[in-house]
């Protein structure tokens, strides 16, 4: 995964997509995803077409949602869940889960890359994270 370790902090490089976004190859549940680094985004979530492949269970949340583009018309949640962005593992983690079409459809036009879903503040807050373009990695602190 390359990972470095300073000053308790953990980081691991980046990518930045064409589109401007950032994605991190991450482990959701023990199993390979790439993810968006979304410092505009209140919460991680799963895009709904990869809940089997990382074995999500899922409930329905019936509070309204939006994102950034359109509001979200389905909005699932679930508990219980790790990823390990920076080469150890959150666990318990809550996602919410909903339709990622509309996101990776847009990234479809210039890159060839499909999203599993996207680490929101509720990680990078409770983490310290970090984001250094220039060295195009993201730090999260490990003693909390």
């Amino acid at each position: 995964m390359g990972v470095e370790k300073r000053n308790n902090y953990q980081s691991k490089k980046f990518e930045i997509l064409k589109s401007g976004h950032l994605v991190a190859d991450s482990l959701v549940n023990g199993l390979s995803a790439k993810l968006i680094i979304d410092t505009g985004a209140s919460n991680s979530c799963i895009d709904l077409n990869s809940v089997e492949k990382f074995k999500i269970k899922i409930e329905n949340y019936d509070e309204q949602a939006s994102s950034a583009t359109e509001k979200i018309k389905k909005m699932y949640i679930s508990k219980e869940n790790s990823i390990d962005i920076v080469g150890f593992s959150i666990e318990n983690l809550k996602l919410f889960v909903f339709d990622m079409n509309h996101i990776n459809e847009t990234l479809k036009e210039n890159e060839s890359i499909k999203i599993h879903g996207i680490i929101g503040n509720d990680i990078m807050s409770k983490h310290e994270a970090i984001v250094s373009f220039s060295e195009k990695k993201i730090y999260l602190k490990l003693d909390l």
